[in-house]
């Protein structure tokens, strides 16, 4: 296990790059999921949250649809009511489903994520600034099998009985998904290279429809998150512990 205080080595310069290697690393390697070091008094300026959202839509789109949507919430009363959703939500979660799944069990680190989370639930309605990231349309159904595509020329060329299981959606959500959480990813990087913190929350994702309603947000619009936003208390973010990517990576086969 690769411990927060294992630091990430890397030569400060690559041999035919004019990026900082380092540098870059440490912003990769430090952008943490932020709730109890948010800083809920300090404002946050707009054009802050403009500039990694610029930062945010270079990431890229499958096939260069740019199909993403920010919405951003700074009304009080808005966030009030959101918040109220999201305790809701927090609520049934650990109700429901942590409790059925085992999750609740004596274990220092999932009661330190718990305890965290919770800490977001309270103090949801006073971060500064909340963003709803947004994909036009709506999640393709990754397990149907696409039986026009098996009837066509295409899909009779060279039939084997593996072309037979088609399943088009998992490759169409791939590209949903792959084309809005980049950008998710992108728009933390350039928060956190600004002094700003964050953290990525679905909570509010059951009640969408409701969420929708209030925010104005088309049925047929997707709300895939939610990012808390605020300046950090602080700045010294650390590694997290990880596995070594060595012990989860496989070359050329599956291994295990």
């Amino acid at each position: 296990m690769t411990t927060a205080a294992d630091p990430v080595t890397a030569p400060a310069a690559a041999p035919g790059t004019p990026f900082d290697v380092a540098e870059t690393d440490r912003l990769l390697t430090t952008t943490r999921s932020v709730r109890r070091r948010l800083d809920l008094d300090r404002p946050v300026p707009r054009e802050i949250v403009e500039q990694a959202l610029e930062v945010a839509v270079q990431a890229p789109t499958a096939n260069d649809q740019q199909n993403w949507r920010w919405l951003v919430v700074t009304e009080q009363s808005v966030k009030d009511e959101l918040a109220a959703v999201v305790r809701h939500a927090w609520n049934f979660h650990q109700r429901e489903v942590l409790t059925r799944s085992g999750r609740r069990r004596n274990n220092a680190q999932n009661q330190r994520n718990n305890a965290s989370a919770a800490t977001l639930v309270d103090i949801l309605a006073k971060v500064p600034v909340l963003v709803i990231p947004c994909v036009l349309g709506r999640p393709p159904d990754i397990g149907a099998i696409d039986e026009e595509y098996v009837r066509t020329a295409a899909g009779r060329r060279n039939v084997g009985t593996w072309q037979e299981d088609v399943r088009l959606g998992a490759m169409r959500a791939s590209n949903f998904y792959g084309s809005i959480f980049p950008a998710v990813w992108s728009f933390q990087l350039a928060l956190r290279s600004r002094g700003l913190g964050s953290t990525i929350t679905g909570l509010h994702l059951p009640f969408e429809k409701h969420v929708g309603a209030l925010l104005g947000i088309p049925s047929g619009v997707t709300q895939v998150c939610m990012v808390p936003v605020a300046y950090t208390v602080g700045t010294d973010f650390r590694p997290a512990s990880r596995h070594p990517a060595a012990e989860r990576t496989h070359w050329e086969r599956w291994q295990g």
